[in-house]
C-alpha cells in the first residue's frame, strides 16, 4: 500500500445519493507527505435536495447552483483513486456507493476502487465495553482528535486521516490484511462464485500461467498439459459460475488436441473477465497473478529474452509491488541478465532455476541450528507433528515465545511440512513473504522447515 486517499462525500438526497460535496486527502502511506493536493469541492448535483440531506451538512440548491457538476470535477480528480486505497468510515456502503451512483448516472468508466474502512477496523479492535458507540465523533472524541465541522465532507476526511493512523498505532494493524476490492452492491451476488480463498488464487494464478503461455506465440505440450491438469483439478468446481465458464472454454480448446495462441487469447479474456470480482487486496491478487506468469513462463525449464523482457515490463507496469517479494527480487535478476541485450542459454536456464526458488522459498531452505530458548516464534501451515496448539505447547515448554502475527521482532517462522491449501501464493503464504521483505529490510528473521526444526530443538 503506497497511495492513500482519505475520502468522504455529502449528498444532496438519499435516494439518488447525487453529491454536493467531496473530501479529498492524497497521501504517502509510507511517509505522509502529500501526493496531490487537498480538495474540499463543492459540486452542482444537478438533482433535488432531500430536507433531512439539507439538515445533516446544511449544503443547500442555492449554494452550490453555480458549481461544477460531477463529470467536469471527475476529470480532476479520478487520479486520487487510481491504484490508490480509499479510506474513509463506512466507506464502502456510504462513499463510494454514492461515488459509483454518480459515475454510472453520467456513464462514467467505473476504476478497480480498494478500500479500507475506519468503521470495519474500530469494530474489530476497539473493545466494545470501553466506548458508548463507533460513530465517527465518539471514536475521535475517544482518541482525542477534533472535527472541525462534523458532516462536512473536507473536515471529515481529514478527521479520518488521524483516525486511521490513531487506530494503526494503537493496535498495531497489519493494514495490508485489512484491505477490500469494492464490488458494487447490485453486483454483490458475484461474490459467492469465488467466496473461497483457494478459488480466488486459483484463477488469478491460472490467469498469470496463460499470460506467460501466450508471450512467445507458441504453445508447448507442457504447457497444454498444465491447462489439461487444472481443467481436471477443477471440475469439481463446477457449480461455481466462474469455473464452470472457464471449464467451457478450456474443453473447447482441447477438443482437437491442438491449442493456438488465438485459443489461449479466448482463455485469457474469459478468466480477466472473473478478475474484477475478486476481492483480494491489490498486492495479493498482482502478486497471485505474477507468480502465475513465473510459472507460465518457466514450465519448460528455460527463459526467452521475449519472456525477460515482457516479465520486466509487467513489473514496471505494476511498479506499486516494489518492496513486496518477489518484485525486489526478480526486477534486479531481469536488469542484469538483458543489461547486453542478450540472453544466452545459461542465463535462460538460470533465470529459470532463480524462479523456481522465488515460487517455493520453503523448498529451497536450509537446515539451521537454533534453539527457541527467549526466541519469538510464529507458525505458518499445518504440522506433521500436530495442530498448531500442540506445537506451540511444544515450543512455550522450551522457552519459547509464541508471535500469533509476523513482526519485525519475530526471531523465528516455522513452517509446517504440510502443504497449506490456503496460502495465500501457492507453495507460500503471507507469513514467509512478510518474513523474507522484513529480512529484505534488514531483520533477521529465521524461517525453518518444521522437519528440521524438531531433528534439532528435543
Amino acid at each position: 500500500m503506497k497511495k492513500v486517499t482519505y475520502f468522504d462525500v455529502e449528498y444532496a438526497n438519499s435516494k439518488n445519493r447525487s453529491l454536493c460535496q467531496l473530501g479529498l486527502v492524497c497521501e504517502d502511506y509510507d511517509t505522509g507527505e502529500p501526493i496531490y493536493p487537498e480538495r474540499n469541492i463543492y459540486l452542482n448535483p444537478e438533482d433535488g435536495f432531500d430536507d433531512y440531506c439539507v439538515r445533516v451538512h446544511g449544503i443547500t440548491a442555492e449554494k452550490v447552483n453555480n458549481e461544477l457538476i460531477f463529470p467536469v470535477v471527475w476529470e480532476h480528480i479520478e487520479q486520487y483513486f487510481t491504484n490508490a486505497v480509499v479510506i474513509g468510515h463506512n466507506v464502502a456502503s456510504a462513499d463510494l456507493d454514492a461515488l459509483v451512483k454518480n459515475l454510472r448516472r453520467y456513464n462514467l468508466d467505473i476504476p478497480e476502487l480498494y478500500y479500507i474502512c475506519t468503521l470495519d477496523l474500530a469494530r474489530k479492535f476497539v473493545p466494545k465495553y470501553i466506548i458508548q458507540d463507533y460513530s465517527m465523533s465518539t471514536l475521535c472524541a475517544f482518541f482525542g482528535i477534533d472535527i472541525d465541522s462534523e458532516h462536512d465532507a473536507f473536515d471529515d476526511a481529514c478527521a479520518n486521516s488521524d483516525l486511521f493512523k490513531a487506530l494503526i498505532e494503537r493496535y498495531s494493524i497489519d493494514v495490508d490484511n485489512y484491505i477490500k476490492k469494492y464490488v458494487p452492491h447490485e453486483t454483490e451476488q458475484f461474490k459467492q462464485f469465488v467466496a473461497s480463498p483457494v478459488i480466488r488464487k486459483s484463477i488469478s494464478e491460472f490467469y498469470g500461467m496463460i499470460r506467460g503461455f501466450s508471450i512467445d506465440n507458441q504453445i508447448t505440450p507442457e504447457e497444454q498439459e498444465y491447462i489439461s491438469k487444472w481443467q481436471k483439478e477443477y471440475s469439481q468446481y463446477s457449480d461455481l459460475q466462474s469455473i464452470a465458464d472457464i471449464l467451457v472454454v478450456i474443453k473447447k480448446i482441447l477438443y482437437d488436441g491442438i491449442v493456438t495462441i488465438d485459443e489461449i487469447l479466448e482463455l485469457q479474456a474469459t478468466v480477466k473477465n472473473y478478475l474484477s470480482v475478486l476481492t483480494s487486496s491489490p498486492v495479493t491478487l498482482a502478486t497471485q497473478i505474477l507468480d502465475g506468469i513465473m510459472k507460465g513462463i518457466a514450465i519448460d525449464g528455460k527463459v526467452t529474452e521475449e519472456e525477460c523482457r515482457s516479465l520486466r515490463q509487467w513489473l514496471y507496469d505494476n511498479i506499486y509491488l516494489a518492496g513486496h517479494y518477489p518484485f525486489d527480487k526478480l526486477v534486479p535478476l531481469l536488469e542484469e541478465v538483458l543489461l547486453d541485450g542478450v540472453v544466452s542459454q545459461e542465463e535462460s536456464t538460470y533465470v529459470a532455476s532463480v524462479i523456481k526458488e522465488l515460487l517455493n522459498p520453503v523448498q529451497s531452505l536450509k537446515a539451521q541450528v537454533i534453539t527457541v530458548d527467549n526466541k519469538h516464534v510464529c507458525l505458518s501451515g499445518n504440522f506433521a507433528h500436530g495442530k498448531k496448539p500442540d506445537v506451540e505447547k511444544y515450543i512455550i515448554e522450551r522457552g519459547g515465545v509464541i508471535h500469533p502475527t509476523m513482526k519485525k521482532s519475530t526471531d523465528v517462522l516455522l513452517i509446517g511440512d504440510y502443504e497449506c491449501q490456503s496460502y495465500s501464493h501457492g507453495t507460500y503464504g503471507t507469513k514467509i513473504k512478510k518474513a523474507l521483505e522484513y529480512n529484505k529490510k534488514g531483520c533477521n528473521i529465521q524461517i525453518l522447515k518444521e522437519s528440521d526444526f524438531f531433528v534439532q530443538v528435543k
